[in-house]
């Protein structure tokens, strides 16, 4: 993926570091299965006054029978169709219909539909497909837009490196190719629309040992964005 504005690091931004603040501060953090998601935003949260929300494994406790946190608190807003419809897709590893996880990031992100005082948040995992950012767009649209304060840290992974970690962990190679065919057939639409909205898109190439140091000191240009 190319982009008009590029950084001297092992990644390039659609903005510059004066962009204007406003709170909230929303990041969105995508990429195909293994990338590194998780482990860049464990890093984040360790140096920044960050939230991190994990859309794949809030569903799976979502879908469980000793529901916690955030999940057992949207858990009552959702009806027993969507409950069922999360639960059949969580375990078949599939996308749940467009509706539905756009309306469970809503109450997740703006709880009865309020802005959180000093909302810093990191999005881990959503979204993963175009039709579901523009319904959760247009579902928040009355409390919140995306614009220059919004960020999407997009990271980028050899299929082979990501396939050999997936496997790894003593998961199945069907599912890794189909994770890893569905991100790289949607992404390139995703992210034109979140530049379309204004959201400031960074891709980010992490080496073999995931050295996060450059991505760091990249995203100290962030505004509100501060060290623990």
């Amino acid at each position: 993926m190319n982009s008009d504005k590029t950084a001297n690091l092992p990644m390039h931004s659609t903005a510059s570091k004066s962009s204007k603040s406003s709170p909230p501060l929303i990041i969105y953090v995508l990429g195909p299965p293994c990338a590194g998601k998780s482990t860049l935003c464990t890093t984040l949260v360790n140096k920044f006054n960050l939230d991190h929300f994990s859309i794949g494994d809030e569903l799976r406790d979502l879908i469980s029978s000793d529901t916690t946190g955030h999940a057992a608190r949207i858990k009552s807003k959702l009806s027993v169709a969507e409950l069922e419809d999360f639960a059949t897709n969580v375990k078949a590893g599939t996308l749940a219909p467009s509706n539905v996880t756009p309306k469970y990031v809503k109450e997740r992100i703006f709880p009865d539909g309020v802005v959180r005082l000093n909302l810093r948040i990191l999005i881990d995992g959503f979204p993963r497909g175009m039709d579901r950012w523009e319904t959760f767009k247009d579902s928040v649209k009355d409390i919140w837009q995306p614009d220059s304060s919004t960020w999407t840290l997009l990271l980028c992974v050899d299929r082979a490196v990501a396939r050999q970690r997936f496997l790894s962990r003593g998961r199945a190679g069907d599912v890794f190719d189909k994770r890893f065919d569905d991100h790289k057939n949607s992404i390139d639409n995703i992210v034109a629309a979140m530049k379309q909205d204004g959201v400031n898109v960074v891709e980010i190439h992490p080496g073999p040992d995931r050295d996060w140091e450059d991505v760091l000191s990249f995203l100290h240009c962030i505004p509100g964005l501060h060290e623990t």
